[in-house]
C-alpha cells in the first residue's frame, strides 16, 4: 500500500488495512498472548501479516459501499446555510461537525458535487478513508468534470494500489482540463505507468508553475516505486503552495515510504505548523515514531488526533500496539474504556 493520504509506514499500513473490532480484534488477540511480556516490533507485525492475510476486505468492494450518512444530525433543521456553515467549520479545524454540515448540504440538495467533494476531503483529514472514497464516489457521479475530485480520487487508488483505476482517473483529469486538453494526445501515451508518466512530465515542462501537475507525478512516481523523483515533484509542488498541508503530509508520506521516517516527522509537523487540528497529520506522526522504535513518543500523538476524532477505529489499534510495545501494560484498560480525558492528562504533547 502507497498510502499518499496516511502515513505509508511499514507497519501501520498492513495494520489500517484490517478493519475488523473496535481497536481491532488482532490488536486484542496478541495483547492476550503475549500478556507480561514486552512485545517487540517484528515480532507483532509478523504475527500481524500471517493474521490478516486471511481476513483482509476487498478494497474495491469497500469503495463501492454507500455513504453511510449520522443517523443524528443537528445541522438538518438548522436554518443557517449548511455549506457555508462547513466551509467555516472545516476553515476552523472542527473537522466533525463539518462533516456533519456538508451532510446537511447534500441532504438539502445545496452544492451537491462540492459538498461530496468537501465531505470526502473532511473525512480523509479526519482519518475516516471508507468515508472518504464514498464521498469522492459521489462527487464525481455528481460532476465527471471537476478536476479536485478526478486528482483526489488518483490519490485514493494509488493509497489501495489500484494502479488502473488510478491512472484512468488522472487521465481523466487531463482530458477534462481547459489547457492541457488541447495540449496532450492522450490516445498516443498508453494506460500504464510508464506511459502515463511521461505524459504528465510533458505537461509539467510546458508548466513548471502548476502544483496540481506536480502532486500527480509524485502519485505517480510512488506508483512506481521512485520515491526520490516523487518527492522531488511534491517539492516542486510545495515551493509553488508551501501553505498546502496536503503536500506536506503527501511528502511526508512519501518519505515514509522510502524508509526516511525522521524526515517525515518533520514534514508532518510542517504540515500540523499549517493546520493545527489535521487529524491525519497527528495520527502519522505518531506513525512517524512508531517506524522508529519510539513507541512511547508516538502515543501522545495518538491520543491527540483521538482527542479530536474519537470514531478513528484503526488509531485505537496503533494506540494500544504502540502502549504495548513500550511496556505499559497498566493503562491499556484506558483504552479499552475509550477513555480519551484520562488517556490526555496521562500522555500530553
Amino acid at each position: 500500500k502507497v498510502d499518499l493520504g496516511g502515513a505509508g509506514s511499514k507497519w501501520a499500513t498492513e495494520f489500517e488495512n484490517f478493519n475488523a473490532q473496535p481497536g481491532g480484534t488482532w490488536a486484542d488477540d496478541f495483547l492476550e498472548n503475549e500478556g507480561a511480556q514486552r512485545p517487540l516490533p517484528d515480532q507483532w507485525a509478523e504475527e500481524f501479516a500471517e493474521h490478516h492475510a486471511s481476513a483482509m476486505p476487498d478494497p474495491l468492494a469497500e469503495e463501492q459501499r454507500k455513504y453511510e450518512f449520522s443517523q443524528s444530525n443537528p445541522f438538518e433543521s438548522s436554518n443557517e446555510n449548511p455549506f457555508e456553515l462547513g466551509q467555516e467549520l472545516y476553515k476552523n479545524g472542527l473537522l466533525s461537525e463539518a462533516a456533519l454540515a456538508f451532510e446537511a448540504a447534500i441532504e438539502k440538495d445545496i452544492h451537491v458535487a462540492e459538498s461530496w467533494r468537501m465531505l470526502g476531503m473532511v473525512h480523509a483529514e479526519n482519518e475516516n478513508d471508507k468515508q472518504a472514497i464514498a464521498s469522492m464516489v459521489n462527487a464525481h457521479a455528481a460532476d465527471p468534470t471537476n478536476l479536485d475530485v478526478l486528482l483526489d480520487l488518483g490519490v485514493s487508488h494509488t493509497n489501495e494500489l489500484h494502479t488502473h483505476e488510478a491512472l484512468n482517473y488522472l487521465r481523466q483529469w487531463v482530458s477534462q482540463h481547459p489547457e492541457y486538453r488541447n495540449m496532450i494526445a492522450l490516445s498516443s501515451f498508453e494506460v500504464n505507468v510508464v506511459e502515463t508518466i511521461k505524459m504528465f512530465d510533458s505537461i509539467a515542462q510546458a508548466n513548471p508553475k502548476d502544483a496540481d501537475v506536480f502532486t500527480a507525478l509524485g502519485v505517480l512516481f510512488n506508483l512506481s516505486r521512485e520515491y526520490n523523483k516523487a518527492e522531488d515533484a511534491f517539492r516542486h509542488g510545495l515551493s509553488l503552495q508551501p501553505e498546502n498541508h496536503s503536500l506536506w503530509n503527501k511528502l511526508g508520506a512519501t518519505q515514509a515510504n522510502s524508509s526516511n521516517s525522521k524526515a517525515a516527522v518533520q514534514a508532518y509537523q510542517r504540515a500540523l505548523n499549517i493546520k493545527p487540528n489535521y487529524v491525519r497529520a497527528w495520527s502519522n506522526m505518531g506513525i512517524g515514531f512508531s517506524n522508529q522504535g519510539m513507541y512511547k513518543e508516538s502515543i501522545p500523538y495518538y491520543v491527540r488526533a483521538l482527542s479530536m476524532n474519537a470514531n478513528a477505529e484503526t488509531l485505537w489499534g496503533y494506540l494500544k500496539i504502540a502502549m504495548a510495545c513500550s511496556g505499559i501494560l497498566e493503562l491499556l484498560p484506558l483504552v479499552n474504556e475509550r477513555n480519551i480525558s484520562a488517556l490526555s492528562e496521562k500522555f500530553p504533547i
